[in-house]
């Protein structure tokens, strides 16, 4: 449990964004453990600086204005996130389908989508940037998984329960190391209603930084009704080649926070 204010605080607002939409104090309270009274205060105080709303009407809280606005300016500019974008946006384009980036979260076996690109369809697969995931399932996660060093993965085994979100979720886990081992030996990950009930099928490949360490994944999605396995070479060609790419912007990320920080 959080103790000073700030990490209370954080808790809430990270809380409202998990949801997406506006809810009740009370529900707050339950689900981040805190005092009624406490969430009570903290959000006047956080409305006051427009990090959260509140619709008086309906007594509901949300993420506010200025928080949105501090998201977007934190994305924007020379963000790795912004160099990242037009990356994705050119394999939206070459592969005609809904693109993402998501970063590893090492602490919680999680990933983070942090840019999202769509292609000219109207009806493709949708992903919400900042949404969290575990790294067993889709193949945005298991691009990352897979390329885990082994004690790592064994680690995740031993202490992250792993959630079914869809029909076709793996979390048993002499499964999930025999996929392991096909996606080691083609480079790439495949899913199909593993993350979503009905979702598209899915191509991640790997980003690394610059000591060879993962630090996120790339994955384009195709609907069902639109995807040919065909396909399955070209694309997964496209997806690596985007993960190479990105893995080099990334790795020129952490090198230059590091000689920033010397």
């Amino acid at each position: 449990m959080a103790d000073s204010p700030v990490q209370k605080a954080l808790v809430l607002l990270k809380c409202l964004a998990d949801y997406g939409e506006p809810i009740g104090v009370k529900r707050l309270a339950e689900d981040t453990g805190l005092n009624i009274s406490t969430v009570h205060r903290l959000l006047r105080l956080l409305a006051e600086e427009r990090m959260v709303s509140f619709d008086p009407q309906t007594r509901l809280y949300g993420i506010g204005t200025d928080c949105i606005r501090f998201a977007i300016s934190v994305l924007g500019g020379d963000s790795l996130a912004a160099r990242v974008r037009p990356v994705i946006a050119d394999l939206a384009h070459t592969l005609q389908e809904t693109c993402a980036y998501s970063v590893y979260e090492p602490d919680t076996f999680t990933k983070a989508i942090a840019a999202v690109e769509r292609g000219p369809h109207q009806l493709g697969y949708n992903f919400d940037v900042g949404r969290r995931d575990g790294i067993h399932a889709g193949a945005s996660g298991k691009a990352i998984l897979a390329f885990l060093p082994d004690a790592d993965i064994e680690t995740m085994f031993k202490t992250v329960t792993l959630e079914v979100t869809a029909e076709n979720t793996i979390v048993d886990p002499d499964a999930l190391r025999r996929d392991i081992a096909e996606i080691r030996a083609r480079g790439y990950a495949t899913s199909l209603g593993e993350r979503v009930p009905g979702a598209g099928f899915g191509i991640g490949a790997p980003v690394y930084g610059p000591d060879g360490r993962i630090v996120g994944s790339v994955v384009v999605t195709v609907p069902l009704f639109r995807w040919k396995k065909k396909n399955l070479g070209w694309m997964s060609k496209a997806v690596m080649d985007c993960g190479r790419v990105l893995s080099g912007i990334a790795a020129a990320e952490v090198s230059a926070e590091a000689e920033a920080g010397a």
